[in-house]
């Protein structure tokens, strides 16, 4: 509370700012770690979906191939 009056606030105003600091619940707040997990994460099932994309436009072309060679 020193910091705050030294700096102008009356002893009540600061008092009132550090109790409401203190009523702040961080604990769902993400965390630079929480943000760089979510960002592998979401590679990796970029990865995951970018090839099971590519295998169905494989399957896909097949099916059109035999379609073609045996329609």
């Amino acid at each position: 509370m020193t910091h705050l009056t030294e700096r102008g606030f009356s002893t009540q105003q600061a008092e009132a700012l550090i109790e409401a600091v203190q009523e702040i619940d961080l604990s769902e707040v993400a965390t630079k770690q929480d943000v760089t997990l979510i960002k592998h994460e979401l590679e990796k099932l970029e990865l995951r979906l970018t090839l099971k994309l590519g295998t169905l436009t494989t399957a896909g072309i097949g099916v059109l191939a035999l379609l073609k060679y045996f329609g």
